[in-house]
């Protein structure tokens, strides 16, 4: 069996990481380098939490770059103080030119899974500015100060660059130096893998900030007004032009008016309740609400952990209807008929678990949200994911919060943009070619579905805001909805919760190219392997993955006055992930 990104050891212990807590703030992320430099932004420079994930989003976008870049996607889920829960939407969006004809013609028979062609407009940038416009307190060059220094400087070069699976500097160098010069360039110099620790720098990463930054120098307007110029100098500009011009050389499908009509946008969450607990994700352009659907089956069932062979089955089952009708009914496409509301209905999950039975289902059957019933089963096509995505939680003094999961922009999708020191994605990977019928067929200007799945969870009665998320592709919502079912249902700490053993199904067409899976396949942890054999006679293709694996999620919490928060132990043992948590 694969690793699921993570450095394959035995590990029988029980392990422990400290929940940290304090009274001014919080934070998590998926590096030391952006929490730290998070934590400097708020304390140091005034701003507040929005201010500080823009900062450590720029960080994370330069230190794990195998993970994420400037030319990916952000999704945030934010509350601000005494204000509404909110969603910013930078997901990307495909270029006009793209469709089934053009693709056909450049031979492809489904969207790949790299290069330009897989490119849609970057999203990050967009998104950064909505959220200093809107919500924060500080300039662009204020939060950038940090990132710009590391790529100035230089940053230590920590493992998970290197040896993360399939997507770090070693499982790609072949690649990188038959394909992408300029990658090869920046992170292989004189053509060798550098050694982990080694200091990294990225000139024109810099080179990129500071241009941002000195025209953001010269304008002498409103804060309102400055934004929107600091907008249009990236996707009306120099900066755009460059990406244009990269692509074009690749003969690629971004266009000028791409770029020009292009915005990342604030819309309205989904959200559901459980008991005090009101949980709010994304609509179903990304798949939140699978965890909104996951959530309430298992209340239903009276499955509050996977502590039992009978829970763990008939939690497997539930998963794979959630996911059938994740295939069925998830997509940006505006024309999608299917109700979001219609989806997280009571009425329609409770009818949907009639169909788990005692065995081991194998295959999908999506259900009906619109008359309340199942259908017929759909082909099952069912490779295990690549992990990449980096989050960021933060809650800071005044209460204001954000959950943030970027993403996408890795190396893997494309060669570094050379004037630029950064990738562009390869989301539209997601879109099919070979199913005209579907909901997510290959379109232009359209949004592609997504795995990048923020959460926030209030809880009024306790005076309690929480905000959660991980990586991990197709499997970020089955792991927090168990973290979750722990934590509301089991009402566990919130460090039990996280450090509860975890399952993963992957009984499901994948997100990402090629859209297959593992047909009655679900990993385990090592410490549910007792459960291993029971499962299997009941059908199900269960295999006792490496302890400590599936999951790497992060959480900060606002309880009252008490601020905590943690970062998976998962990262620590993975020796690929540097996850930190802070609180003040």
């Amino acid at each position: 069996m694969k690793n699921r990104s993570y450095k394959s050891q035995s590990n029988n212990q029980n392990s422990f990481m400290p929940e940290y807590m304090g009274m001014n703030g919080c934070i998590a992320t998926h590096s030391n380098l952006s929490a730290q430099s998070a934590f400097m932004i708020i304390n140091n420079d005034g701003g507040n939490a929005f201010d500080a994930a823009a900062g450590a989003m720029l960080v994370e976008a330069l230190v794990n770059p195998q993970m994420f870049g400037l030319g990916g996607e952000s999704i945030m889920i934010l509350k601000p103080h005494n204000k509404d829960v909110i969603v910013l939407n930078g997901n990307t969006k495909s270029p006009k030119n793209f469709n089934f004809i053009n693709l056909l013609m450049q031979g492809y028979r489904e969207v790949p899974d790299s290069g330009v062609h897989s490119s849609g407009v970057p999203g990050v940038f967009s998104s950064i500015i909505k959220l200093l416009k809107f919500h924060g307190k500080l300039n662009f060059r204020e939060i950038s100060k940090y990132a710009y220094e590391y790529a100035k400087n230089g940053f230590p070069i920590h493992p998970g660059l290197i040896y993360q699976e399939r997507s770090g500097l070693k499982d790609l160098e072949k690649r990188i130096k038959s394909e992408f010069i300029n990658t090869k360039n920046l992170y292989l110099p004189n053509g060798k893998i550098p050694q982990p620790y080694s200091i990294q720098k990225n000139k024109k990463f810099a080179d990129f900030l500071d241009f941002i930054n000195n025209y953001e120098r010269n304008l002498n307007l409103k804060k309102s007004d400055v934004f929107d110029k600091l907008h249009d100098c990236f996707y009306k500009g120099d900066v755009a032009n460059t990406i244009i011009k990269h692509s074009k050389e690749k003969n690629g499908f971004l266009e000028k008016s791409d770029f020009e009509n292009f915005s990342s946008y604030f819309e309205k969450p989904v959200s559901k309740k459980f008991g005090n607990h009101t949980i709010y994700k994304t609509d179903t352009w990304g798949q939140g609400v699978t965890s909104l659907m996951i959530m309430a089956m298992a209340q239903s069932k009276n499955i509050h952990s996977l502590d039992s062979e009978k829970n763990i089955h008939q939690f497997i089952e539930i998963l794979k209807l959630v996911f059938a009708d994740r295939e069925m009914y998830f997509s940006g496409n505006p024309k999608n008929k299917v109700k979001t509301l219609d989806l997280i209905k009571n009425s329609y999950l409770n009818n949907r678990l009639k169909l788990i039975k005692d065995k081991a289902s194998d295959i999908l059957i999506p259900g009906d949200p619109l008359n309340n019933k199942s259908i017929l089963p759909i082909s099952n096509e069912l490779k295990p994911w690549g992990a990449g995505t980096v989050h960021i939680d933060i809650i800071d003094k005044e209460g204001n919060a954000i959950s943030c999961t970027p993403s996408g922009g890795w190396l893997k999708a494309n060669d570094v943009i050379k004037d630029l020191g950064f990738p562009l994605n390869n989301r539209l990977m997601t879109f099919y070619m070979s199913k005209p019928e579907h909901i997510n067929f290959a379109l232009p200007e359209a949004q592609p579905r997504t795995t990048l799945s923020p959460t926030l969870c209030l809880n009024n009665k306790d005076k309690e805001i929480l905000v959660c998320g991980t990586m991990g592709g197709d499997a970020q919502d089955q792991w927090q909805s168990q973290f979750l079912m722990n934590y509301i249902f089991n009402k566990q700490s919130l460090t039990d919760s996280l450090n509860m053993p975890r399952i993963s199904s992957e009984h499901f067409p994948a997100y990402f190219h090629p859209h297959d899976g593992n047909n009655k396949q679900v990993l385990l942890e090592e410490r549910l392997k007792d459960f291993i054999k029971p499962l299997k006679k009941r059908g199900h293709r269960a295999i006792s993955t490496t302890d400590w694996s599936e999951g790497f999620l992060l959480c900060a919490r606002k309880k009252d006055k008490i601020f905590d928060a943690y970062a998976d132990i998962r990262s620590y043992k993975s020796q690929i992930f540097q996850a930190q948590a802070l609180a003040w």
